[in-house]
């Protein structure tokens, strides 16, 4: 799917929902829009209970829009087909999903599963990472003299969480939608996780993150969900902003 000439995402008048009847809670009336650049880091804030992770499920397709427009590379998200656009798009949860297995079974899953057809590799794959680039990607974020034989379950939850952090960026996605990627995560790790979102940015990709204790340490734009269902945007101290208009 070409993108060139084309936001990375761009979302027009969204209007959100989370919940239903009287539990019904408005998280974006549809009044604003917003465009997210390749190498764009951004903070998704508001404070607890606003909706944003609702909002990152619904950029990702996992929940269902009221109103509004979402698009890929210009294509509205009508016309991309749901496993395209997650596989581009990637989600990852404020609690991280663990696979049965190793820590390697974790890490080759998505790989197995949605990349492998046929027994061929897509062409964004064209080999399965060693154990050499596994172990490299892990020490990335802090995770040193964890064996690829040990069982993920046994790992502490800061562990788990940078390991489904790892797990997703070797899937190569575009745009990583992390939600709350430092919790649980002592300060050391926590730096390692910032320099390796801020490295996939300068790679090309993009970042969308919220976070309850970090985000005066980013200098890049700020999406503030202002709990009224509109959203501000606070221009970064450095760099580029997303469109919003």
């Amino acid at each position: 799917m070409s993108i060139t000439g084309f936001p990375l995402l761009s979302a027009e008048s969204l209007k959100i929902q989370r919940g239903e009847g009287n539990d019904a809670k408005l998280i974006l009336n549809g009044s604003c829009a917003f465009a997210v650049e390749r190498s764009d880091f951004i903070y998704l804030a508001g404070a607890s209970g606003v909706g944003k992770s609702t909002l990152l499920w619904a950029l990702a397709r996992l929940l269902p829009l009221k109103a509004g427009v979402l698009r890929w590379g210009g294509i509205r998200h009508t016309e991309v087909a749901v496993a395209r656009w997650r596989a581009e798009l990637a989600l990852l949860p404020q609690k991280p999903v663990i696979m049965p297995g190793t820590v390697a079974d974790n890490l080759l899953y998505p790989l197995h599963r949605f990349c492998i057809q046929k027994e061929r590799l897509s062409e964004r794959h064209e080999s399965l990472p060693d154990s050499g680039v596994l172990q490299k990607e892990l020490r990335s974020v802090g995770l040193y003299d964890i064996p690829l034989e040990r069982e993920a379950a046994s790992l502490s939850g800061g562990q788990q969480a940078r390991l489904a952090l790892v797990r997703l960026l070797l899937t190569k996605p575009k745009l990583v939608l992390a939600d709350e990627p430092m919790a649980g995560v002592d300060e050391v790790a926590v730096d390692l996780v910032f320099s390796r979102l801020l490295r996939f940015c300068e790679e090309g990709g993009a970042v969308i993150f919220t976070s309850h204790v970090h985000g005066e340490r980013v200098s890049g734009a700020q999406i503030v969900l202002d709990g009224n269902a509109g959203l501000q945007l606070i221009a970064p101290s450095q760099g580029r902003c997303p469109w919003l208009y």
